[in-house]
């Protein structure tokens, strides 16, 4: 989300210390939905700290209507202040970038001003992740490259009675920056899906049970053979020509060395049938959620929780793969034994089709070039930053996958110029 004005943007405001008083003594509902805690116990029977919150919030959500975006709800804006220091205004628990303010008192009025500086953008990396994201890869994005320089990214995905996952993996892919983006779906009575117009889109008859089934599989060759990546699972399923379907198209896979990122049905599929998980090709991407991993690992999402990077360099070790274990914290695990721990946490990314726009994402970085534990670690670092931005501009609930794949263009051109300012003069 860019800043739409270049220049700076100012927020004023003047708040009664005796009206702000009287607000909380007759309506305690008021502190309770408008101030954090922490603001409670440092205010406590000083009106004049009341006060000068309630104007900082005021001031700070003026600047958010001047940028253009949405105003964050006031007890989102927590005003702090470290010793020895000025105050500070955090927006959903974190600093924005840009954003200063200032507080006084005088003549039983608290008077704040908060200015944010111009060209800095909503949602840019704060320090810690910054850190973090210096030691990821991205694929270079050279000036006078075509969409064949970026790879197809082909989507095998979806069903019937779900067929948005095929929808949503394949914008996943577009924002993650394929070159091309081809999806293979199967569709019914009804037609398929509604896909973005950029999507070359392939329909084969679904089997009885409204997924894929065998009969879908010599048509795949020439979409395999044009591929750079394939993203493959969600919304797949779990009937039993679904399965018969899967086998074939791993087995059409073998030795073909093409990328894969597999996640959901396709997991769930695999989990169910041991001749189907040892035919998942070395080197693929996985992306259990915690109740897949548990099911792949034969065991309760309890201990899966409780382990969390034991149980990703498990499953790596056995399937020879990266795995990526989703959650709060989400887990990288290489065959190598390598692990790390994504620093993002929002739940934001609690809302259905989120993990299918990161299969996407990751196949789009794999298809440009990436090799698959750098492709997943970026993913996952973009998909997690898409998300804290999103909640940082919009809030903690009601977002769309759709709208989180959308952030992933601003959060990858972010760890971009982190990367960009770490490299050596």
């Amino acid at each position: 989300m860019t800043d739409p004005l270049q220049g700076p943007v100012t927020g004023v405001d003047v708040a009664s210390v005796d009206r702000i008083a009287r607000a909380l003594r007759r309506h305690p509902a008021f502190g309770r939905r408008c101030f954090t805690a922490a603001e409670a116990a440092v205010s406590r029977d000083r009106p004049e700290r009341w006060a000068g919150r309630w104007a900082v919030k005021e001031a700070v959500r003026k600047v958010y209507g001047g940028r253009g975006w949405a105003l964050p709800p006031y007890r989102a804006i927590e005003v702090v202040r470290p010793p020895g220091r000025g105050p500070r205004a955090l927006v959903f628990g974190e600093p924005v970038p840009g954003l200063a303010v200032s507080l006084t008192h005088d003549a039983g009025v608290a008077i704040a001003v908060a200015v944010h500086c111009g060209g800095g953008r909503l949602g840019a990396l704060p320090p810690a992740l910054a850190q973090t994201a210096r030691a990821l890869r991205l694929p270079p994005r050279a000036a006078d490259a075509h969409k064949g320089s970026f790879g197809t990214v082909v989507v095998v995905a979806g069903h019937t009675a779900f067929p948005g996952a095929a929808v949503l993996s394949a914008l996943g892919a577009l924002r993650g920056g394929a070159g091309k983006v081809r999806a293979v779906v199967p569709v019914g009575p009804g037609g398929p899906s509604h896909f973005p117009p950029e999507v070359m889109l392939r329909t084969v008859a679904a089997g009885s049970s409204g997924g894929f089934a065998p009969a879908a599989l010599p048509g795949l060759v020439g979409d395999l053979d044009s591929a750079q990546a394939l993203a493959l699972g969600p919304g797949l399923g779990q009937a039993a020509e679904t399965a018969a379907f899967l086998g074939g198209l791993l087995e059409l896979l073998g030795g073909r060395g093409l990328p894969l990122v597999l996640d959901a049905d396709g997991l769930n599929l695999c989990a169910a049938d041991p001749q189907l998980l040892r035919a998942i090709p070395p080197g693929t991407v996985c992306t259990p959620h915690p109740a897949e991993m548990g099911r792949l690992l034969g065991r309760s999402v309890a201990l899966v929780q409780g382990a969390r990077a034991d149980a990703a360099r498990e499953l790596s070790s056995r399937l020879r793969s990266v795995v990526v274990l989703k959650g709060a914290g989400t887990v990288v695990a290489g065959p190598d034994g390598a692990v790390s721990v994504d620093p993002h946490a929002t739940s934001v990314l609690a809302t259905g089709g989120s993990g299918d726009v990161l299969t996407g994402l990751i196949a789009a970085l794999l298809a440009q070039g990436l090799p698959a534990h750098d492709a997943a670690r970026a993913g996952v670092f973009i998909h997690g930053e898409a998300g804290r931005a999103l909640q940082q501009a919009r809030g903690r609930a009601g977002l769309l996958a759709s709208e989180v794949a959308d952030r992933c263009v601003d959060a990858q051109e972010e760890l971009r110029r982190a990367l960009e300012a770490a490299r050596p003069s």
